[in-house]
């Protein structure tokens, strides 16, 4: 009850309005000015290496696009397609930003090591540390960036569902803090009244699913720390492989777990795997958002994004002991 506060504060519709526009002035910042820092510049220039790939962008269209026609797809499920829909959108944000920062961690480090680009780069006052750092920060935040362009875009397509399927769903009420500022704003003349509501009803509907969306990012934050720290050692194939089976193991260890059926191997094994890996299937949030269940931000989201830090953190200082014996000669 001590944190009410917190909570309340962390579900207020104007700071989700006020996060989102920081990170993404902050993002856009990343692309143009230059930054001070050498680990700061390597972060800038591995971001902006990203973000030009021809994979971001292919990535990004698809993502669009299937968000999109997620509004016309029949779901037949007798009036539960708001909560598969809802589902899915989250599915199609942590799909691409997993590919994203896997495959340019595996194929940016892997190639400046195999060309001896980074050799040139750590004649320079750049230290082993600085140059992995760097990396790892810049390929999160241009994943990052896609994310929160995608979020931005769900807002907008559940609204826009709202709207498609008016004669079968009923919309939610809106929430006090719209009701308030609608009030506030009777002054504007009707249709900027109109376009205002409209721009707070998608950032309602973005503020409902945040908490599956950090739990996205923290995802993401893991498998890009195990990514680039595997990628000082192993070619991005194997890179691509481990960090798959990692995913797919971490999710379905608490299955094993529970499927044991009192087989003491089994048992050993599920428990080894819950102890090595993360627990994936506990930041699948994505149920019980799309059933109107509130995720509590202090109890739940936090505790799971100081795991995600904790763990990347761990991955990276073994990327950093297995970067320091890499011979690059």
């Amino acid at each position: 009850m001590e944190y009410q506060w917190l909570e309340q504060l962390l579900a207020n519709l104007w700071v989700t309005i006020g996060v989102v526009l920081v990170v993404l002035a902050g993002l856009i910042y990343l692309t143009k000015w230059p930054v001070p820092g050498k680990l700061l510049a390597v972060a800038q220039a591995s971001y902006r290496e990203t973000i030009r790939q021809p994979l971001f962008l292919l990535l990004l269209i698809l993502s669009l696009f299937f968000m999109l026609a997620q509004v016309w797809i029949p779901y037949f499920t007798l009036g539960e397609d708001m909560k598969l829909m809802k589902n899915l959108q989250l599915d199609a944000i942590m799909l691409p930003m997993l590919l994203l920062s896997v495959f340019a961690a595996a194929i940016s480090i892997s190639e400046e090591i195999e060309g001896r680009t980074a050799t040139t780069l750590l004649s320079k006052p750049v230290s082993r540390r600085q140059f992995l750092l760097g990396k790892f920060l810049g390929i999160y935040l241009a994943a990052l960036l896609m994310g929160m362009v995608l979020t931005v875009f769900m807002g907008w397509t559940i609204n826009y569902k709202y709207y498609y399927d008016s004669g079968f769903v009923e919309r939610p009420a809106d929430p006090a803090e719209i009701v308030a500022a609608e009030r506030i704003l009777d002054f504007l003349p009707g249709g900027v009244k109109d376009a205002v509501r409209y721009v707070l009803r998608v950032c309602h509907e973005m503020r409902v699913m945040m908490p599956g969306v950090v739990m996205i990012f923290c995802q993401v934050l893991i498998l890009t720390a195990v990514a680039v720290a595997l990628a000082t050692r192993l070619p991005m194939l194997v890179n691509l492989v481990v960090c798959l089976t990692m995913f797919i193991l971490g999710r379905l260890a608490h299955v094993l777990k529970e499927s044991s059926q009192g087989n003491p191997l089994v048992e050993f094994v599920a428990g080894v795997l819950q102890t090595v890996l993360p627990g994936f299937n506990y930041y699948d949030v994505g149920g019980p958002l799309a059933s109107d269940v509130y995720v509590p931000w202090v109890e739940y989201v936090f505790p799971a994004t100081m795991h995600a830090f904790i763990y990347a953190t761990i991955a990276l200082l073994f990327g950093l002991i297995l970067f320091e014996d890499r011979d690059l000669a």
